[in-house]
């Protein structure tokens, strides 16, 4: 299994016979080997997660699976599409689904979960693989709020982790957003003490990758700091 990282909350995973593309906002998507089918995951509608660029990949390879949130169609409906120069064909073969789900889609099992934000987080099954991209699951909850918001935000995240199968996750892509302060690793920690993860990649950080440091300096993440890919992996 092949992991790169491409920015933000983008990284496509190679595996023997598949590629998964996730999240692509910026920089550059890696030249994929022809002869190998591509899944294109987006997650939500957020323009940090979703750029339209994913659908020149078309001109590209012959192969190519979109997946996108429900959201997205909902949001923009299918007159955006058409104005941004997708073909109505093309469109039509998008597959848009909705949360909490569960999918077969050509060789993978797909699972979606409620964000807490806007759409889905992924989980996918392929080649004896695990892969979860967290999308915007995440435990929003930020200095200064109201305890009716904790509660309300804590009780939504921790809800749907629990909803994660027990089954051992290979690679796991998980929120480390520096723009919640001193609550920043909170989301990251309770996922990686409440599922069977291998191996973390920080995201969403916005080029920001001194709180993977942070993480791993913190007594609390003892149990799981080998786990978590480190910040030379990211070459910002």
């Amino acid at each position: 299994m092949n992991i790169q990282y491409i920015g933000h909350s983008g990284f496509s995973v190679e595996l023997d016979h598949n590629i998964l593309l996730f999240d692509y906002f910026e920089g550059t998507i890696p030249k994929f080997p022809h002869g190998k089918h591509i899944y294109v995951f987006v997650s939500h509608f957020h323009h940090d997660h979703f750029n339209m660029e994913i659908f020149r990949l078309l001109d590209k390879y012959a192969s190519i699976t979109y997946i996108l949130s429900y959201d997205i169609a909902k949001k923009f409906k299918e007159k955006f599409f058409l104005r941004h120069g997708i073909s109505k064909e093309v469109y039509d073969r998008i597959i848009f689904l909705p949360e909490r789900t569960t999918r077969r889609i050509g060789d993978l099992e797909v699972q979606t979960f409620h964000s807490t934000d806007e759409g889905v987080a992924f989980l996918i099954q392929a080649e004896n693989k695990r892969i979860y991209h967290a999308g915007d699951l995440q435990w929003w909850t930020w200095p200064g709020e109201s305890a009716q918001e904790y509660e309300e935000m804590t009780a939504a995240f921790q809800n749907e982790i629990a909803s994660i199968p027990s089954h051992p996750i290979d690679a796991a892509f998980l929120v480390l957003d520096p723009r919640q302060e001193d609550n920043f690793y909170m989301g990251f920690d309770y996922f990686m003490r409440h599922t069977n993860t291998k191996t973390a990649y920080p995201m969403h950080f916005w080029k920001d990758t001194s709180v993977i440091d942070r993480l791993l300096a913190m007594d609390i993440s003892e149990a799981y700091r080998e786990k978590i890919v480190g910040k030379e992996f990211y070459q910002i």
